[in-house]
């Protein structure tokens, strides 16, 4: 599992952790069954207290995305199609919205905003 932190994005860093277990798992990088590195373990590769970990994990375990097992460990969990449908909805009107109000501060009108959408979805390869 890669998980990159940055010190200055002004999200916390067991946030971040989190969005991107979360992520790689929506995404299929981690698939069910799959077992995590343990908190200590984590903790030590990312340079980030066990208490930062422990509460990414927490808060994954609370949402039915990962489970800890007494004896084997924390796992990805299998995860309910339509809450990973929900949180890539999320993300999409979280990007959309940026690029309304980019193009809005720009003075841009809307026939502007859905020709790139266009051209950017045409350009775009599906990963398979």
């Amino acid at each position: 599992m890669h998980i990159v932190l940055s010190a200055t994005s002004g999200t916390p860093m067991y946030e971040q952790i989190k969005d991107q277990v979360r992520s790689a798992v929506y995404g299929g990088a981690l698939a069910p069954g799959q077992p995590l590195p343990s908190q200590r373990e984590l903790a030590r590769d990312l340079q980030v207290s066990l208490i930062t970990v422990t509460r990414a994990y927490n808060d994954l375990v609370a949402e039915g995305i990962i489970g800890a097992r007494q004896g084997r460990g924390t796992v990805v969990l299998d995860v309910d199609p339509h809450r990973v449908r929900a949180h890539l909805d999320d993300r999409i009107d979280q990007a959309l919205r940026a690029a309304i109000i980019a193009a809005r501060l720009g003075g841009r009108p809307i026939d502007d905003l859905t020709q790139r959408l266009s051209r950017l979805w045409d350009e775009e390869q599906p990963h398979p």
